[in-house]
């Protein structure tokens, strides 16, 4: 990777395989993919441990075949694709995909501030 530009809307295989990691180990919580001139910047991921789930936590068991791993990565690459500023957010709630939230930015120029 080193050296390579990512291409506009490009999940590169580490961090897709980052964000799969994620999905198979976080019972609460929320992964974000930041997007900059379509270009992923970031991924982030935050956990929660909830006190009434702490055991169901703990098991780690991923509910998802590899089927539907591979199936949910398209979607991810997807959503992602259409996002030219902003987030996309991956919503987990007992230890499952529950939503994808795409949060777009924009951006205006030539007005006081120039941009965001």
């Amino acid at each position: 990777m080193a050296g390579r530009k990512l291409q506009p809307g490009e999940i590169p295989t580490f961090a897709m395989e980052y964000i799969i990691h994620g999905l198979k180990n976080i019972c609460y919580g929320e992964i974000i993919l930041v997007a900059q001139d379509r270009v992923l910047m970031q991924v982030e991921w935050n956990e929660k441990r909830r006190l009434d789930a702490w055991q169901e936590a703990a098991k780690g068991k991923c509910p998802y075949s590899p089927a539907m791993l591979e199936e949910l990565a398209a979607r991810i690459r997807q959503e992602f694709g259409l996002l030219q500023y902003g987030k996309l957010v991956l919503v987990i709630r007992h230890g499952r995909l529950l939503q994808i939230e795409r949060t777009e930015k924009q951006r205006f120029t030539g007005l006081d501030g120039e941009g965001i």
